[in-house]
């Protein structure tokens, strides 16, 4: 995971089913948003690949949504966690942690899939009987894609996202699974770390 975050400001998006119409979609976006925040939080299982230049490299990752202001990112190399307005970047292997502020009108991979999607322009919409496939752009950060939704729960099956120099990003869901435990999100604490701060 120690790239997951490189470009974040250059890649990434979310979802929509639709039957025609602009009210419809909206409606949709909103049911998506709603599925991913549930009273209780969903903790999401994928596979992280990205492409940029000649290099390429996947991880398996674990997201707990807590809230729509509240999750965490967990990788092979990096926890990322948001509190709010605070993004904090745990590297386990140097016992550093880096905060920041996380602002959630720039689109990143942190808002596709914790479920902030007000900045995804729709396009082509495909329905088949199982998902729907959704073209997308995102104008302010050059790039486009395509999410996979299940029909019936909203919930993402397969993001991928791209831009104009061939670098991409697909994100494969393995599960999301409501969040019936105590979550990763609280044990995440700043004591104990060397915080660098880059909040002042």
């Amino acid at each position: 995971m120690r790239h997951i975050f490189k470009s974040l400001n250059k890649l990434l998006p979310i979802l929509l089913f639709s039957i025609g119409c602009a009210e419809t979609n909206k409606t949709v976006l909103d049911s998506i948003s709603m599925a991913l925040h549930p009273e209780g939080g969903v903790q999401i299982e994928a596979t992280l690949e990205q492409n940029q230049s000649e290099n390429s490299w996947t991880d398996y990752i674990s997201v707990e949504i807590v809230d729509s202001t509240n999750f965490i990112f967990i990788g092979s190399d990096q926890i990322i966690k948001v509190e709010e307005d605070t993004i904090f970047t745990f590297k386990p292997n140097s016992n550093q942690v880096i905060a920041d502020h996380y602002y959630r009108d720039e689109f990143n991979l942190l808002s596709l899939i914790s479920g902030n999607l007000y900045q995804v322009q729709l396009g082509d919409v495909q329905k088949r009987i199982r998902d729907t496939i959704v073209n997308f752009t995102i104008p302010h950060i050059e790039s486009r894609g395509k999410i996979w939704i299940d029909s019936n729960t909203y919930y993402p099956l397969r993001i991928l996202l791209e831009d104009d120099l061939d670098n991409s990003s697909t994100i494969s869901i393995d599960s999301i699974e409501p969040l019936d435990y105590e979550p990763q999100y609280y044990e995440y604490e700043t004591d104990g770390w060397e915080i660098i701060d880059l909040r002042e």
